[in-house]
């Protein structure tokens, strides 16, 4: 073919160009290795072109067996899958159950919740005025007290020294009798004041539960109007502290009457609120168990 197009050419090349074309040998065997390079790229091409089409064929069939063992797996999966799909089921059916009852359960918490706050606010408020009427009598209580301590063997033995003692040192003595419930005279106010524990008797004396005969008996005493600290202590210092310890017993004696029904009622109420504090507790713990099953 080459050797006819190459002797065809060149008269229509002459007939153009007026110039005439010679094939030599030289440009005869260019041509040859020209082809013959051709010739190799095009074989490199198509090998490279099968090569690929190889690796494809390769990789279908690979692709194949793949799928072949995948269906073969789900096939053989597939009751197992059905299964854990009912499971599935199942569970979303038990998880939307269980949210509908810790929503339930919430509600109920919720409810609890305010209902114990209110009544820790309202113990609160009991315990608060009881705190405030019992405040009246404990600052008098407790400078008697610190006027007690403050006495010492001589000052026992100044009282115990009168052999007629003052009006006022007799009426203290008197008061003084009247509450620990001994006869109000003078013999017996010596003895009471003989006893090696008489301060001690007076600093732990029980207050709370002084008898209403006492408290009456003490009111004549108490509602002397010269039956002050100050004036007793013109007369003996003291006794003045005695004084002070008579009349801060019926203050408080006074004042525990009152404050006594709100501490009944405090009481009462702390018992409530401890109830209801621990049914609360219940129902937290239940809410977060139910909760635990639905984050689980």
């Amino acid at each position: 073919y080459y050797v006819v197009q190459a002797r065809a050419v060149p008269v229509p090349f002459f007939l153009f160009c007026r110039r005439r074309y010679y094939t030599t040998p030289k440009s005869y065997l260019d041509l040859i290795n020209l082809y013959l390079q051709l010739l190799q790229e095009k074989r490199g091409e198509l090998g490279q072109a099968r090569d690929r089409l190889l690796d494809g064929l390769k990789k279908l069939n690979e692709t194949n067996s793949l799928v072949a063992s995948m269906k073969a797996d789900l096939a053989r999966l597939q009751p197992e899958l059905e299964t854990k799909a009912a499971a599935t089921a199942d569970l979303l059916v038990k998880v939307s159950a269980d949210q509908e009852e810790a929503e339930k359960v919430k509600v109920v918490v919720g409810a609890e919740e305010k209902d114990v706050k209110s009544m820790q606010q309202q113990t609160q408020a009991i315990a608060d005025a009881a705190q405030a009427e019992l405040a009246e009598a404990m600052p008098a209580f407790q400078a008697a007290i610190d006027s007690l301590k403050a006495l010492n063997k001589n000052d026992i033995v100044e009282i115990k020294s009168f052999p007629k003692p003052p009006p006022l040192v007799q009426m203290t003595m008197e008061a003084v009798c009247i509450l620990k419930q001994e006869k109000p005279d003078w013999d017996t106010a010596k003895r009471v004041l003989g006893d090696s524990n008489f301060m001690r008797s007076l600093e732990e004396f029980d207050k709370d539960n002084i008898p209403d005969a006492v408290i009456k008996k003490l009111r004549r005493y108490i509602d002397d109007p010269n039956y002050q600290p100050d004036i007793v202590a013109k007369q003996s210092r003291a006794a003045m502290s005695l004084c002070m310890w008579t009349r801060a017993m019926d203050v408080y004696n006074r004042v525990a009457k009152v404050v006594e029904p709100k501490r009944q009622k405090l009481q009462e109420a702390e018992k409530q609120l401890e109830q209801a504090n621990a049914q609360l507790q219940e129902k937290q713990d239940a809410l977060a168990a139910v909760v635990a099953r639905v984050n689980s």
